[in-house]
């Protein structure tokens, strides 16, 4: 038997049993600095440290545009970031990745607060546009497209738009932070049901107004 058959019957993705491609990217939207820590706006951030706490991962590579670590989630090789740009300014993080990584934009999962969901809600999306949102400007200005997987975390809309600069930065009530500290489990769980190649399983099962779950 030749070499290049013993390969092929060892490893038959013909990879030779090391990296498949290129990693997925979770990128968690929110505002750098201890005094944004708790608002609305970050709760991309919570997410990511719900995914940091169950991997373990040792978020030691650091650069100006946001902080990184490499990990494996469900068998799937997957950057977990945060981008140190303020909000508006997310693209420059996700563009320093995608030219350091090579992934392509249907790899590339951004996890936002949305405040047109309520308290507690998680959608889960292949595609679409901002909704206003400037982080998702930002990313989609960078990716130069909108065509990217992404979970929105509801956060509730204030009663006039003139209140939604103070409401995505201001903090939960704590029943409502229960709610949203919910959802971030069910975010970390689907995230992981979508890199790992089920996205539509996950849309179907997290999916939700705030409710419990549907089973499959």
């Amino acid at each position: 038997m030749g070499i290049s058959s013993l390969l092929d019957k060892l490893f038959p993705s013909g990879k030779g049993g090391g990296s498949e491609g290129p990693p997925w990217i979770v990128l968690g939207l929110g505002n750098p600095g201890a005094e944004y820590r708790n608002t609305r706006h970050n709760v991309g951030w919570w997410c990511m440290d719900e995914l940091v706490r169950r991997t373990n991962a040792d978020l030691n590579r650091k650069r100006k545009e946001l902080r990184y670590a490499e990990v494996e989630l469900g068998g799937t090789q997957v950057v977990l970031a945060y981008p140190r740009t303020f909000m508006n300014r997310s693209g420059l993080a996700l563009s320093y990745l995608t030219n350091r990584f090579k992934t392509s934009p249907e790899n590339i999962l951004v996890v936002t607060d949305d405040i047109n969901l309520p308290p507690g809600s998680v959608r889960i999306r292949k595609q679409g546009g901002p909704g206003g949102h400037n982080g998702l400007k930002s990313i989609i200005a960078a990716l130069r497209t909108s065509e990217y997987p992404r979970i929105r975390i509801g956060v509730g809309n204030p009663d006039t738009s003139s209140e939604q600069v103070d409401h995505v930065l201001g903090t939960f009530d704590p029943a409502t932070r229960e709610l949203v500290s919910a959802a971030i489990i069910r975010a970390a769980d689907a995230i992981t049901m979508i890199v790992n190649s089920e996205i539509n399983n996950a849309m179907n099962k997290f999916n939700s107004n705030g409710e419990s779950p549907k089973s499959n």
